[in-house]
């Protein structure tokens, strides 16, 4: 990642366009690019041996760019206005390369409000309401990449319907539409898995009960222990009204069912064949639908297919069961 070599100065205003331009020592010839979210070429130019380049000058629509230094590459917000680029670039070694920036001052205002910690519990500091142009809402947005509606529904209000001709801000109306679906309240994404007698099961055969919703798999601890818990809830609150399904994201079907056996849960247990992915870059549709990047995951859903309580665990499970019921 560039960002984390980086030095960076003062802006360089005074054109209208943007050109990437400065003098960068680099082992071998190396290519600039510069690509929109559609990866599209937006510029180019090589970085030969003694480290002098300049690109074109290209009008842009300010946006979210990647910008890539050989292999090296980073998302990066950028303006019709001058950049520099100057230092020492290792390819191989990114992390002792040292590089100086001009120019991008208000990618770096952008950093200030990308929040840490885990993804799952990362929200936008709302003190940003007012602070940014309606296209660094949209990058903010989409650098930040954070799975909370809230925060990205301000950042869409942010934006007025005539300003959203970037391409993060398409990008945004698309995510937020989505984890509105996702959100409470809204109707539960029907799936179809395979139970341990080769049965396809949907979540729509359980329209009329309550369905207590686990993403699990046999190798994750915290997993099975949520299991046994949920088991002395399902003993105690049983009834007509009640299903517990438990989708298993193992990625061997051996494994699964070895913890069908020893588990012996009395319940709907399925398997997704697509497993848990290697990352949270690249979710399974399973994932991506319910917006999870752990396990276990438990979502309620109530007798109309909506979801009432996401992420719950323990006593929180039962308390939503209850909920539901009344």
């Amino acid at each position: 990642m560039i960002m984390l070599l980086l030095l960076c100065g003062i802006s360089a205003w005074g054109s209208s366009a943007l050109q990437i331009s400065g003098k960068v020592r680099v082992l071998k010839p190396i290519t600039l690019l510069v690509k929109d979210l559609n990866d599209n070429i937006i510029l180019s130019c090589p970085i030969n041996k003694d480290g002098v380049f300049s690109t074109e000058e290209k009008n842009i629509i300010p946006d979210v760019y990647t910008l890539f230094l050989g292999n090296v590459e980073q998302n990066i917000y950028l303006e019709s206005c001058p950049v520099t680029i100057n230092g020492y670039l290792d390819e191989q070694n990114p992390e002792q390369s040292s590089l100086t920036f001009t120019g991008i001052d208000r990618f770096l205002t952008l950093q200030e409000y990308i929040p840490t910690g885990r993804k799952k519990d990362q929200i936008i500091d709302p003190a940003v309401k007012g602070k940014l142009t309606p296209s660094m809402a949209a990058a903010l947005a989409y650098l930040a990449d954070v799975p909370d509606y809230a925060s990205n529904k301000l950042l869409l209000d942010m934006i007025p319907e005539e300003n959203r001709n970037s391409l993060s801000a398409a990008w945004l109306v698309k995510w937020v539409n989505t984890l509105f679906h996702r959100s409470s309240g809204a109707m539960a994404p029907d799936f179809t898995f395979t139970d341990a007698d080769g049965k396809t099961v949907s979540l729509k055969d359980f329209r009329g009960k309550i369905v207590v919703l686990d993403f699990c798999a046999s190798w994750c601890g915290p997993c099975r222990k949520e299991m046994r818990h949920m088991l002395t809830i399902y003993n105690e609150l049983k009834a007509n009204d009640l299903e517990f399904i438990s989708i298993s994201l193992d990625d061997s079907e051996v494994k699964w069912r070895k913890m069908l056996e020893e588990e012996n849960l009395p319940w709907v247990m399925l398997w997704d064949k697509e497993g848990f992915p290697s990352n949270d870059k690249t979710p399974s549709q399973i994932q991506t639908a319910y917006g999870f990047y752990t396990i276990p995951f438990l979502a309620i859903i109530d007798k109309e297919g909506k979801i009432i309580a996401r992420n719950v665990r323990g006593e929180q499970v039962r308390e939503a069961i209850m909920n539901a019921r009344n």
